[in-house]
């Protein structure tokens, strides 16, 4: 009888964690820890509407500007989702990807006035620490990464 309570507690847990599926609750976006929620990443995985309220909000924009940097978010989102529905490997697509990003800070340069950008730099100088670098943390092999290829 033990056996058989113990083994459906085990299923109902198991099917409790199915049901809430990945991304949903601590660690998933928009949740605790997950990108766009409390100690989340944030960044470009923040919903756009998000992302433009934590710019105005931290680097204190002005209505013009907040207009301007929507006009921008859209044309870089964009051209994100033409570049991804694009056959071919994430992986290759990168380089792109990179050049997006540089000509969306490019154009948010234009934008922000002196303290403002130095402001924007100084906060994606510090999620880039906080992600581990441009490359994200770790990864396979990496600090905190998992190894591949069975080897010990």
């Amino acid at each position: 009888m033990k056996k058989l309570t113990l083994a459906i507690f085990v299923s109902l847990i198991a099917a409790m964690a199915v049901a809430q599926g990945p991304g949903r609750g601590p660690g998933g976006p928009g949740g605790p820890g997950g990108p766009g929620g409390p100690g989340g990443r944030g960044g470009m995985r923040m919903d756009p509407k998000a992302r433009l309220e934590k710019m105005t909000k931290d680097l204190n924009l002005t209505p013009a500007q907040v207009k301007k940097v929507s006009a921008l978010q859209t044309t870089q989102m964009d051209a994100m989702k033409k570049l991804m529905a694009t056959p071919g490997d994430r992986k290759a697509k990168r380089p792109e990807m990179m050049k997006l990003r540089d000509a969306f800070n490019a154009g948010l340069k234009k934008i922000l006035n002196k303290d403002q950008q130095a402001k924007y730099d100084k906060m994606q100088k510090e999620r880039m620490q906080r992600m581990g670098g441009p490359g994200g943390p770790g990864g396979p092999g990496g600090p905190g990464g998992a190894r591949r290829g069975g080897g010990a």
